[in-house]
């Protein structure tokens, strides 16, 4: 059966999650460079690289429920202020400005006007917060591209639960089978998929290899066009 519909993940698949942090610690710091002795980058890099872990933060780096609210906490314990930084500020300013910050992965914008003009039909399949997934689609200018934009948070279910890539096959109104899944995640993307029903394509260079996974892999988005033109 052809394939009719495109599905990605959103971190380190249509946006690359670490130099999206490198922009937003830029951003942040010139906005609170006068409440800090300080103006330390690479230290603010370091913090929020450690407690985001590439959009899959560890329990004990998390002090509070959200990954924004963990880093606003930290930001104010390990960075060396001359006037307190207010916790829900900072708080904020993550939910505000992180997905305005956020940097397109190499070849995805050229990727996203070939398969619309093609007229496949486009979703996004991440976890996280819904709003928070629509702020990154929005400072990336993607959101135009994308039939149905499915989060966890909306959907109720989390990647790898194979409900969550069926919930989104349906509405687009295609059967598993037509649909093709690229993301960067050997578990929660390429074996949810496949559980799915669904042709996976691995976007390779964020996690590690394994050679357990029957799969295609990719290690740029451009490459996803012999696939398709094959399927």
């Amino acid at each position: 059966m052809s394939i009719r519909a495109v599905l990605f993940d959103l971190d380190n698949t249509l946006t690359h999650r670490d130099q999206s942090i490198q922009r937003y610690s830029e951003f942040l710091l010139q906005q609170y460079q006068l409440q800090l002795f300080a103006h330390d980058l690479d230290k603010i890099q370091q913090i929020i690289r450690r407690i985001d872990n590439g959009g899959y933060p560890q329990k004990e780096q998390l002090t509070h429920p959200s990954i924004a609210a963990s880093v606003a906490h930290a930001l104010r314990q390990e960075l060396d202020w001359q006037t307190e930084a207010d916790f829900q500020e900072l708080t904020q300013f993550w939910f505000e400005y992180f997905g305005q910050c956020a940097v397109a992965m190499a070849g995805a914008v050229d990727l996203l006007k070939m398969l619309k003009q093609q007229d496949y039909a486009l979703a996004v399949v991440s976890n996280g917060g819904h709003a928070t997934r629509l702020n990154i689609l929005d400072g990336l200018g993607f959101k135009e591209y994308f039939d149905v934009i499915v989060s966890s948070e909306q959907a109720g279910i989390s990647k790898p639960n194979q409900q969550i890539f069926l919930h989104t096959a349906e509405s687009l109104g295609v059967q598993p089978s037509e649909c093709m899944f690229i993301g960067d995640h050997p578990v929660n993307d390429i074996r949810g998929a496949q559980q799915a029903g669904m042709q996976a394509i691995w976007l390779q260079g964020f996690h590690p290899e394994d050679e357990r996974l029957e799969v295609p892999r990719i290690q740029q988005l451009h490459e996803l066009k012999a696939y398709l033109e094959r399927g």
